[in-house]
């Protein structure tokens, strides 16, 4: 099973260190892992729209201190890493599930309404208002093997000049990160469903029966 451990220990192993038991170690490499790893994760998960990482959640409203310019305002959640997109509630499909929050993905983050955010507050002209956001998703269990690769790579390169001072290893690090990301995008963009393969199928299915 995928954990903060086994993600650092990947991290480690690729530019030549020793693994760690827990980040509580007294070794220099458990505290760069300790320093290191929440910034990787946040920044990895705030690049790219990840679907796992999709979340849509309705709004709470604050006061307005913005009237002239939006009709409401609500407050940010703080597991928010990134907006994409505010929704009205007849744009909201699917079943609600604990703490008020539905399945990302294509049909909460594609169009929504106008809105502005600034200093942990979110203003929009909707309301009940619903937030499609990627999520602070803090449980490695959750995270796709080629997101787990490419998040150890990144940290990996955070490691580096720390651990080894040597900028080659950093920037063959960096390298890899860069490609494995790309390989979890792509991998993540192609979870989208559009139709077409399981209609063509269908389709086919019939002719030849």
């Amino acid at each position: 099973m995928t954990s903060i451990i086994s993600i650092c220990n990947l991290a480690l192993a690729s530019i030549g260190k020793d693994s760690i038991n827990a980040l509580s170690e007294p070794t220099v490499e458990a505290r760069a892992c300790n320093r290191f790893f929440a910034p990787a994760r946040d920044a990895l998960l705030q690049a790219y729209p990840w679907r796992f990482a999709g979340r849509t959640r309705s709004l709470a409203e604050i006061e307005n201190d913005r009237p002239g310019e939006w009709a409401y305002a609500y407050d940010r959640p703080v597991d928010c890493l990134a907006i994409r997109g505010i929704r009205s509630a007849l744009d909201v499909t699917g079943d609600a599930s604990v703490g008020g929050v539905f399945s990302g993905g294509a049909s909460t983050s594609a169009g929504g309404h106008a809105y502005d955010a600034e200093g942990g507050m979110i203003y929009c002209n909707v309301s009940p208002a619903y937030l499609n956001f990627t999520e602070r998703l803090i449980d490695p269990t959750k995270y796709p093997p080629l997101f787990v690769d490419a998040l150890s790579w990144h940290l990996a390169v955070r490691l580096a000049m720390p651990l080894t001072r040597d900028p080659q290893v950093r920037a063959d690090a960096l390298q890899l990160a860069n490609s494995m990301q790309a390989l979890a995008q792509t991998a993540d963009a192609n979870e989208a469903w559009n139709g077409t393969d399981d209609q063509d199928g269908l389709t086919g299915g019939r002719a030849n029966g």
